[in-house]
């Protein structure tokens, strides 16, 4: 039997990108228990570049793959809408419901267009679907509804705010 040397972990090794999911521990409520840190960490959220025009982007590169930029995914919205809004932070509050309300209303004026709801969504441009990948973009996803719902369950929607594209 060959014995390996034990592996160590190296800063240098570290991924240097940023990815939506870089995000989701928000979602844990240990983590919440801290305002500081939570304050940090949304204050990193706004500044990475992944906060768009319908939602949180996947990740920050376009490799046309459906995990990638442009696309944003409902769990993702979900897990760190949830997180936001669970904080003491009035600031990560916030920033829950604004992203709640570009993702509803990128769902919604989709759906307007094309009768179906989408497995994930171009969070560039409000209400565009998804794409990329290695097969024909699903429609009438679960998630995509169930977060819809949540959010509006959540938040609701403002009476004098119209659910459209500006």
């Amino acid at each position: 039997m060959i014995q390996q040397e034990p592996q160590t972990w190296k800063a240098e090794n570290q991924n240097q990108k940023v990815f939506a999911s870089n995000f989701v521990p928000l979602w844990i409520d240990l983590f919440n228990s801290d305002i500081h840190l939570v304050e940090k960490v949304t204050k990193s959220l706004k500044n990475s570049g992944l906060l768009c025009a319908a939602g949180i982007a996947t990740s920050l590169t376009n490799s046309g793959q459906q995990w990638d930029f442009p696309n944003g995914w409902a769990p993702l919205q979900h897990m760190i809408v949830e997180g936001l809004s669970k904080s003491a932070s009035m600031e990560a509050r916030a920033v829950a419901k604004d992203i709640a309300e570009r993702w509803i209303k990128t769902n919604y004026v989709a759906y307007k267009k094309t009768g179906a709801m989408h497995e994930k969504y171009d969070v560039e441009k409000c209400g565009e679907f998804g794409g990329g990948g290695e097969y024909t973009p699903q429609t009438g996803f679960g998630w995509s509804n169930g977060v819809v719902l949540a959010f509006l369950e959540e938040f609701g929607w403002p009476k004098d705010k119209k659910i459209d594209c500006d």
